[in-house]
């Protein structure tokens, strides 16, 4: 099959609305970032974004396609005019010309919805709450996690568990992690006019949340000052990147491989820890 049936194929099985909106095929993130999709494609590889060592494992693998869930050239829209001169950019463009990669980006019909189980999830989040094993624990709607409730369990053995499962070297946390967590919230995007968010960790009753960014001066040192006051509070603060990437594991493994032929090999590539920690 060539690139562009692929794509199509996959478009056909995800839901074409998302946040109350149809999805616009000319303004959505989901666009074809780099490459020719006439060509006939080798294989896939899922990845959160195409890092360089995503395109090394393609090329290793003999695959031509890759579908991410990022941007490619680090900026909302992929432009690139601006990196003309760039050398980093000069390099990464070279090695995906030269072994025909194509990339192409589907992150609003992966957030619209799948169904999968009967049920309409949202694919990114329905990996994460498959791999913790948390499917069942959604208060509300499953296809937007927002609210969990847990088995009660030792936050610091939360924060180590969440580690081993996603495969990662280190967790930044804020607040109280010797307390126990019962109810979690994934707030999404904490990225700095957060009171919304804090009016709901107090009036649900939050234990920890997850975040992905995680700026400091809004819910970051709110729950410090919830923590000073033993007000068992605490931020797991994954990252964007490490907590979506579990949801291109489970699309590369569980869902892709139901829809597509069993003659187009599917991989996929972690890219892993976002930060390295060095500790005094």
């Amino acid at each position: 099959m060539r690139k562009i049936e692929i794509i199509e194929q996959i478009k056909n099985h995800h839901y074409h609305e998302w946040l109350g909106k149809e999805i616009n095929e000319e303004t959505t993130r989901d666009q074809i970032l780099f490459g020719d999709i006439d060509e006939e494609c080798t294989g896939i590889i899922t990845a959160i974004y195409a890092s360089v060592d995503v395109i090394k494992h393609a090329i290793e693998k003999n695959v031509n396609l890759i579908i991410v869930h990022e941007s490619l050239f680090w900026n909302h829209g992929d432009h690139t005019d601006w990196l003309l001169g760039n050398k980093t950019y000069q390099i990464k463009k070279k090695m995906m010309e030269d072994n025909h990669i194509t990339v192409w980006r589907n992150h609003d019909y992966l957030h619209a919805g799948i169904d999968y189980k009967g049920r309409r999830v949202d694919g990114i989040f329905y990996g994460l709450l498959e791999l913790l094993g948390w499917e069942n624990y959604v208060h509300g709607n499953i296809g937007f996690p927002l609210i969990l409730n847990i088995p009660k369990i030792k936050t610091e053995d939360l924060i180590n568990e969440m580690m081993y499962k996603l495969n990662l070297n280190g967790i930044k946390c804020f607040g109280n992690i010797n307390g126990y967590t019962e109810k979690i919230y994934l707030p999404m995007h904490i990225t700095g006019n957060d009171n919304d968010k804090i009016t709901v960790v107090d009036q649900e009753n939050i234990d920890t949340i997850i975040s992905m960014e995680c700026i400091d001066y809004t819910l970051g040192i709110y729950v410090k000052d919830a923590a000073m006051l033993n007000i068992e509070k605490c931020i797991i603060a994954i990252g964007h990147f490490n907590l979506e990437e579990p949801g291109m594991k489970w699309y590369a493994e569980k869902f892709l491989p139901a829809i597509l032929p069993v003659t187009v090999p599917i991989y996929f590539k972690q890219v892993g820890d976002m930060y390295q920690f060095v500790i005094k």
